[in-house]
């Protein structure tokens, strides 16, 4: 039969504790933060439940204290008969006035039980509270639209203390900043690039945009498509047109030479790993265990629209080359909640955004800026 205080991390947590102390049993008489814990005092102890729960009726008597506030005023005295009939002390109505005015006070007295009986049923909590479904208003916004209750955690710090807009905005700068990849000059350093990714997803496209891209950055036509295929696909024959527009050359890569790709002035080669991305993993892991010391910077595209079960299956394959992600034809389809949540669970890093119809000049950085700018004007306040 005792009283203690339990402290925990949160509310959950401290509740827990009460009940494999005491059961079901036991009366909460106080909760309070303190530096950080929540601390529950709670008890046991017959009488001091009895007292507590004394207590709590003459605190729940909202319509005294609105009865006293009118008694106080000079009001006549037909209205204070009626306040007393109403408190009990007073059982004679004298007139059809008076009787009126009962049941005005009557239905008042109705309508304040009904708000006192809601208030009571009322538990107020945040994010580290009793449930996942309660807390600010901001991740139930977030919720609303789609972003996933892992990565709304993970960012929660985001978001508490602010209001549901600067939250929410907060919340997008802060997700950008775990999305961007800071790896987008290695472009312009790199002599080699391997573009990989799912069939249909814009891979030889992209290859020739990034080839577009550095043509421009270096002013040099030195510039080689590689195609790498497994068989007669289609897609040399895309990558073959894209060469004669932009004037570069086209190469198989079983003619490449990788041990002879650290030559000073060597060309810049930008290799195509067309159709199933099975393969190109495949690929890409030889060349790494044929020829370690050949250093390329490898891009994964991902189609905008991409569901949450294909990223991830996307990024579980290519854990062990850690690509940069480039998100392509946005012109045809947009990036969702869903999506950049998966992205970011997946710690994976977008270092670029692109459509499909414009070769030249459409290969746009995904930088925390311009990515925090997409999600504000696309994911509107639900």
């Amino acid at each position: 039969m005792t009283t203690q205080t339990f402290k925990a991390k949160d509310v959950k947590s401290a509740i827990n504790m009460v009940n494999d102390q005491y059961g079901e049993k036991a009366i909460i008489l106080s909760t309070k933060k303190n530096n950080g814990f929540v601390e529950i005092e709670a008890s046991d102890n017959d009488e001091i439940i009895k007292n507590h729960q004394s207590k709590n009726e003459e605190n729940k008597g909202f319509s005294k204290v609105f009865f006293e506030e009118l008694k106080s005023r000079n009001l006549n005295k037909n209205v204070n008969d009626n306040v007393s009939y109403l408190n009990g002390e007073n059982q004679n109505i004298p007139n059809k006035k008076d009787n009126e005015s009962t049941k005005l006070f009557n239905k008042i007295n109705k309508n304040i039980e009904s708000i006192r009986s809601e208030l009571n049923g009322m538990i107020l909590t945040d994010q580290s509270g009793l449930s996942d479904e309660l807390s600010y208003f901001t991740p139930i916004k977030l919720r609303q639209e789609n972003f996933s209750p892992e990565i709304i955690n993970k960012l929660n710090y985001s978001f508490i203390g602010k209001s549901t807009e600067e939250g929410r905005v907060s919340f997008f700068r802060e997700l950008s900043k775990k999305l961007a990849s800071s790896d987008f000059s290695r472009l312009l350093n790199s002599k080699n690039i391997f573009i990989f990714g799912n069939s249909g997803s814009g891979k030889s496209t992209l290859a020739a945009k990034i080839a577009s891209y550095l043509s421009d950055a270096k002013l040099t036509k030195k510039i080689n498509f590689i195609d790498v295929s497994c068989s007669s696909t289609g897609q040399s024959d895309v990558l073959r047109s894209y060469s004669r527009v932009l004037g570069l050359s086209i190469r198989d890569y079983k003619s490449f030479d990788f041990s002879d790709s650290k030559k000073e002035n060597a060309d810049l080669n930008v290799f195509d790993f067309s159709g199933d991305i099975n393969f190109s993993i495949q690929k890409i892991n030889e060349i790494k265990n044929s020829f370690p010391s050949f250093e390329f910077c490898s891009i994964l595209t991902v189609q905008s629209g991409s569901n949450s079960e294909m990223i991830n299956g996307i990024c579980r394959k290519v854990s062990g080359i850690r690509p940069m992600i480039a998100i392509t034809k946005l012109d045809e389809c947009w990036v969702g909640p869903e999506e950049f949540s998966s992205l970011a669970l997946n710690n994976a890093r977008i270092g670029m955004v692109t459509g499909t119809k414009v070769i030249i000049d459409s290969v746009i950085e995904a930088s925390e800026d311009s990515l925090t700018k997409y999600m504000k004007e696309n994911f509107k306040d639900v």
